[in-house]
């Protein structure tokens, strides 16, 4: 098995086998690129246009740091298919990848990548230029010859394909979910993100989640803590787990959601929280959150000074974060494949679309209709519009409906990925 990590004393990304020895050409090629942020590109020179064949040269290309960073995962990537491909070949090894037959490179590129994997069109392009500058590097060096690396004609309309169903993936299962709030920072992180991915809240609604006992039009509804006392009872009961509380019923004001047509306030709605996620707001009142006469649930981290409730955007920022964390383990390959369907381009909405997803899917099982057959006035839709604080009529109802038949397809097919993983 290759292993990675973090040379303090040379300063750069290096590579090792099990046994912690150090693979000697990628990592010169690391050093190299980390200290002087230059690759090298080929370049054809026609000369005098008489000759058939053209010269060619390797001129220097300055990267930035981001360009560096990606290319090393690629190159990671590579040879850690390459350890496995490997495995069942007598005539290629990690130990002779640099005089590898540019067919094998250009298999992994074609067939692994885009066929097998469906990459997308953009990160092709990534993993074209990471190898090709590192054979380029090796080449300069005299360890191998130029190897021409290339996308087949035939598979360039397949990656735009693979693009185009990644722009339009607009559901996270539960299982990426939770590796998202394994990733969250803090409490507070995680609290936010399920607040999303299962409860559906908008990152503003997050700050709608009020402590103490409230009312509003002369009824009173619980707050957190009642709810957290009502745990507390529970387990003072030694209460059996089917007769704990399963969901906490929590009324979300409208001041709080999203208003229509840009207004300030906008539908109030029942919200329901379920238990794992009870426990984790009680942990993080019990034992991060700082002392503070603000009444809502989530605050401000106190390193950044005065303590206050968080602001609408809070939510997008946390899951900005944490997004960053589990991409990165993506590209680091650290990550089943069926689990990669995150992508710089989601957003914190889409926690909150993959919870309605579940809901609406879950209906269409519980009704016994198809997804095609569902229209805006199916229990589903409108179950969902419920949850989700949505307009139920109107001119744009059918349109929310599509979107979520089309995830409802999208979740199917990660299903599907996973049992196939799961059982071959």
């Amino acid at each position: 098995m290759m292993y990675n990590f973090q040379s303090e004393k040379y300063k750069t990304k290096m590579m090792c086998d099990s046994d912690g020895i150090p693979l000697l050409l990628p990592n010169l090629y690391l050093h190299s690129l980390y200290k002087n942020r230059q690759v090298y590109k080929l370049t054809w020179i026609d000369g005098s246009g008489k000759r058939r064949i053209k010269d060619a040269e390797l001129n220097k290309v300055t990267l930035s740091k981001k360009k560096i960073t990606e290319f090393f995962y690629e190159l990671r990537k590579f040879l850690l298919w390459l350890e496995s491909y490997s495995e069942n070949s007598s005539t290629i090894s990690l130990t002779t990848h640099h005089n590898l037959p540019e067919e094998v490179i250009n298999y992994y590129i074609n067939n692994v990548l885009i066929l097998d994997r469906n990459t997308s069109e953009k990160m092709i392009e990534k993993a074209v230029s990471g190898l090709i500058y590192y054979y380029n590097y090796l080449a300069f060096n005299g360890f191998t010859n130029i190897k021409e690396i290339s996308v087949k004609s035939e598979n360039k309309s397949i990656a735009r394909d693979n693009t185009k169903r990644r722009n339009v993936i607009k559901y996270l299962s539960p299982r990426m979910r939770a590796e998202l709030y394994a990733n969250a920072k803090s409490l507070r992180v995680e609290c936010i993100l399920r607040a999303g991915g299962e409860c559906g809240l908008r990152t503003k609604e997050n700050m709608g989640l009020l402590l103490s006992d409230f009312k509003v039009g002369g009824r009173s509804y619980s707050g957190i803590k009642s709810f957290c006392k009502e745990i507390d009872i529970e387990t003072k009961l030694n209460k059996p787990f089917n007769k704990q509380k399963q969901e906490f019923k929590y009324w979300l004001q409208g001041k709080y959601t999203k208003g229509r047509r840009g207004g300030v306030g906008g539908i109030s709605r029942w919200i329901y929280i379920p238990r794992d996620v009870m426990l984790r707001f009680k942990l993080y009142y019990e034992t991060e959150r700082p002392e503070c006469a603000e009444d809502s649930l989530l605050l401000t981290d106190p390193k950044s000074g005065v303590v206050h409730g968080i602001k609408e955007y809070q939510g997008s920022r946390d899951f900005s974060e944490t997004q960053g964390l589990v991409i990165d383990k993506q590209q680091q390959g650290l990550l089943p494949d069926y689990l990669h369907m995150l992508d710089d381009k989601h957003s914190y909405h889409i926690l909150r679309h993959s919870y309605g997803t579940d809901k609406f899917h879950d209906a269409i099982e519980e009704d016994g209709l198809e997804l095609e057959s569902v229209t805006h006035l199916s229990r589903p839709y409108l179950l969902v519009a419920e949850l989700l604080g949505h307009e139920a009529q109107g001119k744009d109802a059918p349109i929310t409906t599509r979107k979520y038949i089309r995830s409802a397809k999208e979740k199917r097919d990660q299903e599907k990925s996973y049992l196939e993983c799961s059982y071959g």
